[in-house]
């Protein structure tokens, strides 16, 4: 897909909300904000980037645009070199801090 179809085209996924009494950008941020507590033991950034897609950032400056839930994991294992394991017991002891 072209760089341009990429920033108008929301991908739908399956984890979106199916409640019509929050505004869409609103869920898209409380989503975003549950994506940085899951990525941050990896020292990873997720922010907002056109509405549609995620800017997925390193501590070290590298970066990536990722559209829907599926490549943006796919995006964080090609800028990390590791796939984020939901069962690391790093990661879950996090999760239940919060």
């Amino acid at each position: 897909m072209c760089g341009l179809c990429g920033l108008i085209g929301e991908q739908q996924d399956w984890t979106d909300s199916l409640r019509t009494d929050l505004p869409r950008r609103r869920e898209r941020l409380r989503k975003i904000k549950m994506l940085n507590h899951i990525t941050a033991p990896y020292r990873l950034s997720i922010t907002d980037f056109q509405g549609v897609n995620y800017l997925i950032q390193t501590p070290t400056g590298k970066q990536s645009i990722a559209n829907g839930l599926d490549q943006l994991w796919n995006e964080i294992h090609q800028l990390t070199g590791q796939k984020i394991d939901v069962l690391d017991p790093r990661l879950l002891s996090h999760l239940e801090a919060l």
